[in-house]
């Protein structure tokens, strides 16, 4: 199972209301209260889901040919096949691994780890810190040398 479905807004937000059930074939509610939110978008992003969606005759912007939501094993095997064409090499790399991608730019761009949280649609920030704790540790000696200049200009 995995979240897949969201509305696109016109002022550049996603809201994730549901979660897909893909042993069930439907939709169900999401995983706790926090996982239901609206996050910002880029233009870029939000024009791609726009012509993702127009393909496919649907509200839904992920369907298979057989106008389906794919499986998450499908979706996979997409990601690889776009890997390997574009010359990416990366073992063990998934569909879930670009949520930690999209975490890791976010913290390599100073975003604070409150708002990350939030856009994850974690529960609280501990969980977060807990599931990315690597990535935070390997920006903390940049964040330690903003705090230092702080302190300077005091």
């Amino acid at each position: 199972m995995f979240n897949l479905n969201f509305t696109i807004c016109h002022n550049q937000t996603i809201t994730i209301s549901k979660s897909w059930d893909a042993i069930h074939k439907q939709f169900k509610d999401t995983k706790n209260k926090s996982s239901k939110r609206t996050i910002k978008i880029n233009p870029s992003l939000l024009a791609y889901l726009y012509q993702l969606q127009s393909h496919n005759n649907s509200m839904m912007v992920f369907m298979n040919r057989q106008h389906e939501i794919p499986t998450s094993g499908s979706v996979n095997k997409a990601l690889r096949v776009a890997l390997k064409e574009n010359k990416i090499s990366k073992n063990g790399f998934h569909f879930h691994s670009l949520r930690h991608s999209h975490v890791a730019l976010l913290l390599a761009k100073g975003i604070d780890v409150y708002a990350i949280s939030k856009r994850l649609g974690h529960s609280n920030i501990s969980t977060t810190t807990n599931v990315y704790a690597y990535m935070i540790d390997e920006f903390k000696n940049k964040t330690d040398d903003q705090i230092i200049k702080a302190l300077e200009s005091l």
